[in-house]
């Protein structure tokens, strides 16, 4: 009710539901507002627009990814083993699928609007998009240094491994859905490796340790 005070969390999930329902282009601020049971003024005391919902929404879940890549692929081909390299590997896929997990609704959010819709949401989109792609080539690029992998092009590697994550998790979790999630960990996990070539014999250049 109106005169009821509303957190700027039970917005954001009447926002997302309704984003969802119709979509963020006929979704407008009195659907949401209506949806979570207060009035338009006191959506305003939260956002501005509902660009600005959307934007808030999308984020956040950027921001755990983003860091979630800085963190793990800094370190992806790290290792004094092939096993404990390997290990790497999986360790980066586990954490990306949980992070689809915890945020099915915003993800599909994100990429089903954000991305179509220009704008803002597109240079949200290129921005990560810069990030992650030159973290995982300057990755792969240190992998073929140490004779880890084959792959002859780092930035195509990259593009294309961002692809494996993006429109792979989308499908897996957000169309087909009741994904065994293990399964697909391995399943992305070995794809990765085979489409860098990855060398399970290789003789290991010794790992600098920063």
């Amino acid at each position: 009710m109106d005169g009821e005070p509303r957190t700027k969390a039970a917005l954001i999930e009447a926002a997302i539901h309704m984003f969802q329902q119709k979509g963020f282009q006929l979704t407008r601020v009195s659907d949401i507002v209506s949806a979570a049971g207060v009035s338009q003024g006191t959506f305003y005391n939260y956002f501005k627009s509902k660009e600005e919902i959307f934007r808030d929404i999308c984020n956040e879940f950027i921001s755990q990814l983003q860091t979630l890549f800085i963190e793990r692929t800094e370190h992806l081909f790290d290792g004094d083993t092939i096993e404990e390299i390997v290990s790497n590997v999986h360790k980066i896929v586990r954490d990306v699928i949980r992070i689809y997990q915890e945020n099915l609704a915003v993800a599909e959010l994100l990429f089903r609007e954000g991305i179509g819709n220009g704008g803002l949401f597109k240079q949200i989109y290129e921005d990560i998009l810069t990030i992650f792609l030159a973290l995982i080539e300057e990755q792969v690029k240190k992998a073929r240094s140490r004779g880890l992998v084959r792959m002859d092009d780092p930035e195509v590697a990259s593009v294309l491994l961002f692809g494996l994550f993006e429109r792979g998790l989308f499908y897996f979790m957000l169309i087909r859905r009741n994904t065994d999630l293990e399964r697909l960990e391995q399943a992305m996990v070995d794809f990765i490796l085979n489409a860098l070539s990855f060398d399970f014999e290789a003789k290991l250049t010794p790992h600098v340790h920063e």
